[in-house]
């Protein structure tokens, strides 16, 4: 008997064990206390400009002060709420900043400006940077952030660790590495040799780009066909070629190798489950999708976003979305050429670099 008691209390034993870890599960089950979707926080949710846009409300307490270094010409220090020393400057021009920070040396606080600001080469600054006015950068300068409000121009083999935001226009000279994020609310230009990873403007320029029609509105017979509502789909098991100078209405699926030839003009959607290829002077209406490594030629008109998920290759002269119609431009791995114009966001999510043209 005792032994049917001892068998009867371990199995009890187990079975408490094994439904005690699903009693929460079978409350909610019933009350439901927890059926409410996630909050999402927006200004968190892929924003380019979050931190540019937190780091203007927190240096909003030094508005009084900024405006009085301005009036005076004078400058000012102190610290900031949260402990961080800061630097007002009033008008600023490179004789008063060099003698401020000399070359060479690293500062360690934060640095605010009520108008514009020149900064001395081979510098460090481990602190964010404010400009009012026009920023300029000094050559072989490494900041952590800075916010202009209107142009920033960096100089040669400059470095930016975490990001930069430029209510006017932003540009970066030779050499430049860019691990942040880059944003502009009117242009973003990049010199050859420049290291990027996200950059999101109206419109990204890389090298010396010449002037035309295609950098302001697509082709004006896709355009005239935009709104017709593609429908039709060819479908290719294995690799395929358009043919140059071919004309294809509707999306093209290849689980193959895709070859567009130069001159083709395609009015829909294209996507590769392998490389992609496109000729020079060739037109797409749609997106490009490519699964793995995707070339450009010189000379092409991407309307749709463009991604590869391996590698990217993008020549001169091609322009990526339109004013009208901002695109995603996104890889690993990006080399655009000098001569490429982006419409919208250029993301490199590994490396991205601005090289010559073949």
């Amino acid at each position: 008997m005792n032994s049917w008691l001892a068998v009867a209390a371990l199995i009890l034993f187990v079975s408490l064990m094994l439904v005690l870890p699903l009693i929460p599960a079978f409350a909610e089950l019933r009350s439901k206390s927890d059926a409410s979707p996630l909050k999402v926080v927006q200004q968190h949710a892929g924003e380019i400009r979050h931190f540019a846009n937190s780091f203007r409300t927190y240096i909003q307490v030094l508005e009084p002060t900024l405006q009085q270094c301005v009036a005076s010409g004078a400058t000012a220090s102190g610290m900031l709420p949260d402990g961080v020393e800061y630097l007002a400057l009033g008008q600023c021009d490179d004789s008063q900043t060099l003698s401020i920070q000399q070359p060479g040396a690293i500062c360690p606080v934060t640095i605010a400006a009520g108008s514009d600001l020149v900064v001395p080469p081979d510098t460090t600054f481990l602190r964010d940077v404010y400009a009012g006015g026009r920023f300029r950068g000094g050559e072989n300068n490494s900041y952590r952030a800075i916010l202009g409000e209107k142009n920033v121009h960096l100089g040669r083999s400059s470095r930016v660790t975490r990001w930069v935001h430029a209510v006017g226009e932003f540009s970066a000279e030779r050499d430049c590495k860019l691990s942040g994020r880059i944003s502009s609310d009117s242009c973003i230009r990049l010199q050859g040799a420049c290291n990027f990873l996200r950059l999101n403007a109206p419109q990204i320029e890389t090298g010396h780009v010449m002037p035309g029609e295609n950098s302001t509105r697509p082709h004006s017979e896709d355009n005239a066909n935009a709104g017709s509502g593609v429908v039709q789909r060819f479908l290719y098991d294995g690799d395929f070629e358009v043919h140059a100078d071919e004309v294809v209405t509707g999306n093209i699926v290849a689980r193959g190798i895709l070859h567009i030839g130069s001159g083709a003009r395609i009015r829909g959607s294209v996507k590769s489950v392998s490389d992609m290829v496109l000729g020079a002077g060739v037109s797409v209406q749609g997106s490009l999708i490519s699964g793995q490594q995707m070339f450009i030629g010189p000379d092409c008109a991407v309307n749709g976003p463009i991604i590869a998920e391996r590698a990217l290759h993008i020549s001169a002269g091609t322009r990526c979305g339109s004013f009208q119609h901002p695109t995603t431009v996104s890889a690993p791995r990006i080399e655009a050429e000098e001569g490429v114009v982006v419409f919208g966001t250029l993301w490199a999510r590994e490396h991205g670099e601005v090289v010559a043209s073949r």
